[in-house]
């Protein structure tokens, strides 16, 4: 049963996202027969359309946003139009926090109309069905706006979604109570100089130490975290606790059953 993760990008901030110097058209999932577009950031349809073989935004079941940061929403409202053609072919699914909808809305009530569904994502909730998948939320992230983590669960399968926020106490424990196979975590900072509400490089070990799943995924980065060389980092990482440690590059495609398989050689290496 194919499960993968492609990314149409790496790279958050605001200057690595306003430069382009990684891309930010978010995660194109599939598990099984269903496809699902998280975090459709700025490039995301011209990302999806150019990718080779290129992904068919028709074929998507839903579209779901960790938060409503432009750098994770940009292109949700033009994600809404391709996959329900233009608004022609009511289809598919929305699913974000409520201030995505109400407050200072990224979703345009026009394109709300399009979809089949709309779900307003509750801190620590589910499941939410999409397809053959069911999602459920984290606790609420410590992030300026609504921000919550995601859990997709495919049959025997479980892939988590750290998206944006501060660290702080019982977040690495919310993560391991669902037990996830792989990890995405997004780790915008190497140190955190400016005191901002996103994961630094220490905090990423520190959580993937706790949660301890077979495959841990980082991305998102920032500057001084692309300075830092995550790819180097992460094979220090993976040296140092024993399982799969990757950081993303644009255009990556993560085979999950392979990543997973892969894991278990490293654990038992060490």
């Amino acid at each position: 049963m194919a499960r993968s993760i492609l990314f149409l990008g790496s790279g958050g901030a605001r200057f690595v996202v306003a430069r382009q110097l990684r891309a930010s058209g978010g995660m194109w999932m599939r598990f099984g027969e269903t496809q699902i577009h998280v975090d459709p950031g700025p490039g995301a349809l011209v990302r999806a359309l150019s990718h080779v073989p290129p992904c068919n935004p028709r074929e998507l079941e839903a579209i779901v946003l960790s938060h409503k940061h432009l750098d994770h929403s940009g292109d949700v409202n033009v994600l809404i139009e391709a996959m329900t053609s233009g608004g022609f072919r009511r289809h598919g699914a929305v699913l974000a926090p409520a201030d995505a909808f109400d407050d200072e809305p990224v979703v345009l009530p026009y394109a709300r109309a399009f979809v089949e569904r709309i779900e307003r994502l509750e801190a620590s909730s589910g499941p939410y069905r999409v397809g053959e998948v069911e999602l459920y939320t984290s606790i609420r992230h410590r992030h300026a706006v609504q921000t919550h983590g995601l859990i997709f669960v495919h049959g025997d399968v479980r892939v988590a979604y750290l998206p944006c926020g501060r660290y702080f106490d019982g977040l690495a424990a919310d993560y391991a109570r669902h037990a996830p196979d792989v990890l995405v975590l997004n780790v915008l900072r190497y140190r955190d100089e400016m005191n901002v509400d996103h994961f630094t490089w220490r905090d990423a070990r520190r959580v993937v130490a706790e949660v301890r799943p077979k495959v841990a995924v980082f991305q998102h980065f920032g500057t001084k975290m692309l300075e830092a060389d995550p790819p180097r980092l992460a094979a220090e990482l993976e040296d140092e606790l024993g399982l799969r440690a990757i950081a993303v590059y644009d255009g990556l495609t993560l085979d999950v059953e392979t990543e997973i398989a892969a894991a278990v050689g490293c654990d038992a290496a060490v």
